[in-house]
């Protein structure tokens, strides 16, 4: 039995709540598809930081490297062509971990969806209607049909408020951030694998697993 733990880095709250349910699920799909062995995956992450400077990042995950296996650094990627230097920017946070203390770079994975988290929480509709409580169809609030289709929105994180806002109506305040966790615990990942992005990140961790012997 392997026991695999991980770090994250987030921007923020909102991307915190939903990757700290979707990183463990699809590790333990990867895991359990592709295994060489049995793997157990804990529900939450061993380390969490929050963006700062790169030098001050990566002296504190050094820090505290002995108690993760597998690193993740998030980064939206931004509408306003930014996703180039945002993902070079993140990617510079795995090379100084590399370089501060020889941190294995293959376990080092950037989270980059196409321009933002909201890209990937919209990739399944129907995970977002179920964690609403909504009976209608997606497309009656806004919803796109699919990854590909949430990929080439200008404003994903625009089209989720908009459609929590039509379910809910102008019932009492919210924190946006307390729908992620359900409609991540309900995403089909065969519909997360209609975007690009995602498939680049999974084919990321699975590497990460085969250097820890996890998969084959």
């Amino acid at each position: 039995m392997t026991y695999v733990s991980w770090a994250a880095v987030y921007e923020g709250p909102t991307d915190k709540a939903y990757f700290d349910i979707l990183i463990p699920r699809l590790m333990e799909d990867i895991t359990l598809r592709h295994g060489t062995r049995n793997s157990t995956i804990p529900p939450n992450p061993a380390v969490v930081l929050t963006r700062g400077t790169i030098a001050d990042v990566a002296r504190k995950i050094c820090a505290a490297q002995d108690a993760f296996h597998v690193l993740f650094i998030h980064a939206d990627t931004g509408g306003r062509n930014l996703a180039a230097g945002l993902t070079e920017r993140s990617c510079a946070f795995c090379e100084a971990v590399h370089r501060e203390c020889e941190w294995p770079q293959d376990r080092c994975i950037v989270i980059t969806p196409c321009k933002e988290t909201e890209a990937w929480i919209l990739a399944d509709p129907s995970a977002v209607t179920s964690a609403l409580g909504y009976n209608g169809t997606s497309a009656s609030i806004g919803l796109p049909n699919n990854a590909r289709a949430a990929e080439r929105l200008d404003d994903a994180k625009a089209i989720l408020r908009s459609a929590v806002k039509q379910v809910r109506g102008d019932r009492r305040p919210f924190h946006f951030e307390q729908f992620f966790p359900a409609i991540a615990q309900r995403q089909s990942f065969d519909s997360l694998r209609q975007s690009a992005s995602f498939v680049e990140f999974e084919g990321a961790m699975r590497i990460a697993l085969a250097n820890l012997g996890c998969v084959s």
